[in-house]
């Protein structure tokens, strides 16, 4: 059983920038405590603003940096952390397109497996609960695209 990572830039990213929130969220906690009025205030606000904005990338690692893998016909994505997750049955799968996504963390060229759900181009945005499975295009995940799927790949 072959395990991918759906987005490894997104996987850098996300995670980078969320120890780095929290990190000033945690010097602007030390800001709050260390006495002054006019220093509590601003330290609190940036602690709640830095620490809201680390949980929410957190939140979006777990979705956009998913593993990707297959198992007795299904194909499973699953969030890095927790509660995320989406399967499909290999034979459910109509096509496969590779789409580029200029909006996201970790952009660029993605394969989505278009399965028997009702095409709508709110599915191909890869963070969506009900989006398509999806991974960025390189060698490896081609080569795994290849271990399940002998059909015609759009562009």
């Amino acid at each position: 059983m072959k395990k991918i990572i759906s987005s490894r830039s997104a996987l850098v990213i996300c995670s980078f920038s969320t120890l780095l929130f929290w990190s000033l969220s945690l010097i602007s906690f030390g800001l709050a405590v260390s006495g002054e009025p006019q220093e509590i205030c601003i330290g609190l606000l940036l602690f709640s603003v830095c620490f809201g904005f680390g949980c929410f990338l957190l939140w979006y690692l777990n979705r956009a940096a998913c593993v990707v893998w297959i198992k007795d016909g299904m194909i499973k994505c699953k969030g890095l952390i927790y509660g995320f997750h989406k399967e499909c049955a290999v034979r459910a799968i109509q096509t496969v397109q590779i789409k580029y996504v200029h909006r996201e963390v970790g952009f660029g060229t993605f394969v989505y497996l278009v399965d028997d759900r009702a095409p709508s181009y709110q599915k191909f945005f890869r963070i969506r609960k009900d989006s398509y499975i999806c991974f960025r295009k390189n060698k490896k995940n081609l080569e795994f695209l290849r271990s399940f799927w002998s059909g015609e790949v759009e562009k």
